[in-house]
């Protein structure tokens, strides 16, 4: 609705306050006019007065003189001068019909017909009381005219008490009408308009105008309940759109709880079935579907082998179970269950049955959420079964590396024994002399003591554990192991912390600098024994292992004593070498290099000595 010019609270505003204007611009200027025109009139009646005294002055002089005496023509002069002059002519209105000039002329003529002519005749030729007489009756003449001015005087001050009083009259009307709009037009709406602006201020939409005037409150009123009403509808979206969001934020949190909570579970250890149990009942009641049912079968297998279900008894209602073909190749499933396959890298696992209401099939999140749990329990699956590969080809592989340690030691030694066997056997069938058997019985000794020693060795190279991770504290614990032994002062300087070694590298490290403090407790006698392990620039590890002893023999490698060699076997299969001389301040040292897997990115599989 467009705004009438008319209904304008500006417009109408604007006409009081010109009227309000206009008026004292009228009283102002009608003063200002009357004050004009009554600026001469206290002068004209000053100057009327005083023709009352010249008369008297004139007749007095006249009664005194003769009649062409000088001094009575000046007088007469002068009274003629007063008479005709502007400050009384200015005042006497060109209207001959207005009183103050019938007035005036009376005077005049009187005073040129009567008394002058009169003054100027001889004083015999008029008795002094007729002169008196016309004297006096011109004074009251001039009375008449001097009460004639004083009327016209107060009646212009009249006139401009009038003019002030209407106008301030009007100005009060004016001013009263203006007041009386404004508390009952404008202020009622005013205040309702700050209420509702009140509101919005806090927040509340809700108000509404019922001003619907043609002025501008009712323009504001109209917009403000058209703002309100879109803030409204705005806030209502809004409201709706952050409902939906927190309950989009919601659902994806739950979804990453149970996200995270299942492969925690998943993978902290071998799944069973009550692992798999939380995390489908959790799936179900995340997504709001089921019973949900986990069948397991091995790869193409018409069968599963176990059956894990919400629904109580683990068994569906659907389940047509021994005949699982159906449900397994997600074929042929029966209405309102939506199979999801369980595989991982192509190798299934088994199916993953979601049930849902009927017309209520299940939203692409609900799949996605149901898909990445699928995913999850194939990952845990396969992490189990390849831990069983490899737990079991550990298995084999140390086995071998036993069987291979007792066929180079011990079956040698065992064998060499036998042959001794077969020889004193052979001196005793011949009779042979006491001294060859003496010294084949004594080879005997020796070959039964050394193979006692290395199945000593054996045992503790395939007994060995690692109470505490890490191959720090498994060296500080050798360390304190081997000081207790014998009177052998080792420093241990460990710099490799920002290097990870595998496992398997650790337990070679740790079998090596074993082996090279059991030489230096038994062969050395060293007092003092430094182990080093450091990186070089090249990215190897580096350990050092030396001693303040005797030294290395011309041949360390003795007969029947196999230690060195197994360091050196162990050397290989880290993949590095081992290097072992005499220091030249005295003592051995004891040398490995090696490039640790993670620099390499290269995995060595050789599990020599085992992992405990």
């Amino acid at each position: 609705m467009e705004l009438s010019l008319t209904r304008s609270l500006i417009f109408r505003a604007g006409l009081t306050m010109a009227g309000i204007v206009i008026l004292a611009l009228i009283s102002m200027l009608g003063s200002i006019m009357i004050a004009e025109t009554s600026s001469g009139d206290a002068a004209a009646i000053n100057q009327t007065g005083s023709l009352r005294m010249q008369a008297y002055r004139l007749l007095s002089t006249r009664l005194q003189t003769a009649e062409n005496d000088g001094v009575l023509r000046q007088q007469l002069e002068r009274f003629d001068a007063s008479l005709t002059g502007p400050a009384i002519t200015s005042l006497i209105p060109d209207d001959p019909q207005h009183p103050l000039t019938e007035r005036y002329a009376a005077v005049t003529e009187m005073w040129k017909g009567m008394l002058r002519p009169a003054l100027l005749k001889n004083i015999e030729q008029r008795p002094p009381q007729v002169l008196i007489d016309q004297t006096a009756e011109f004074v009251s003449a001039v009375n008449g005219l001097v009460s004639q001015l004083q009327q016209e005087a107060e009646s212009r001050i009249q006139l401009l008490r009038l003019l002030q009083g209407i106008a301030l009259f009007l100005t009060l009307i004016m001013v009263i009408g203006a007041m009386y709009k404004l508390v009952n037009d404008v202020m009622p709406p005013l205040r309702e308009l700050f209420k509702v602006v009140n509101r919005v201020h806090h927040g509340d939409f809700e108000g509404r105008l019922a001003y619907a005037g043609n002025d501008e409150l009712g323009l504001i009123s109209r917009t403000i309940n058209q703002m309100n009403e879109s803030l409204t509808q705005i806030y209502a979206q809004l409201e709706q759109r952050v409902e939906t969001k927190t309950a989009e934020l919601k659902r994806s949190n739950e979804a990453l709880r149970l996200l995270y909570q299942a492969a925690r579970q998943l993978n902290s250890s071998t799944p069973g079935s009550e692992d798999f149990r939380d995390v489908l009942e959790h799936l179900e009641q995340v997504t709001g579907l089921g019973p949900i049912t986990l069948c397991l079968s091995q790869g193409e297998a018409e069968r599963a082998y176990q059956r894990i279900s919400t629904q109580l008894g683990d068994r569906p209602d659907f389940c047509q179970a021994p005949d699982c073909g159906p449900c397994l190749s997600g074929g042929r499933v029966p209405p309102r269950v939506r199979p999801v396959v369980v595989s991982e890298s192509g190798r299934r696992y088994g199916v993953l049955l979601m049930q849902y209401p009927a017309g209520n099939p299940p939203l692409r999140r609900q799949l996605e959420l149901v898909e990445t749990v699928a995913g999850l329990i194939a990952t845990a699956l396969s992490l189990a079964q390849n831990n069983d590969e490899q737990r079991r080809l550990a298995l084999m592989d140390e086995r071998a590396v036993i069987a291979r340690e007792l066929h180079d030691s011990l079956a040698q030694s065992l064998s060499y024994l036998k042959i001794q066997v077969a020889r004193l056997q052979a001196l005793i069938r011949q009779q042979g002399s006491s001294t060859d058997q003496e010294a084949v019985i004594d080879e005997l000794r020796e070959g039964l003591s050394s193979a006692y020693r290395q199945l000593r060795e054996l045992l503790n190279t395939f007994r060995l554990q690692m109470a505490e991770p890490g191959l720090e504290a498994a060296l500080n614990e050798t360390v304190r192991e081997f000081a207790q032994r014998c009177d052998l002062k080792i420093l241990l300087e460990y710099e490799l912390r920002h290097c990870p070694l595998t496992p398997n590298e650790e337990i070679h490290v740790l079998q090596i600098v074993r082996e090279a403090l059991s030489n230096v407790v038994h062969h050395a006698r060293a007092e003092n024994c430094d182990i080093h392990l450091q990186t070089t620039g090249s990215g190897q590890v580096k350990v050092c292992i030396r001693d303040d002893g005797v030294g290395l023999p011309e041949q360390h490698v003795r007969l029947n004593h196999y230690g060195t060699t197994i360091m050196d076997e162990r050397a290989i299969g880290l993949g590095g070498t081992l290097a072992m001389h005499n220091r030249d301040e005295g003592g051995a040292e004891v040398t490995l290099c090696f490039t640790p897997q993670v620099t390499t990115g290269s995995e060595s599989v050789n599990m020599l000595g085992g992992a405990g």
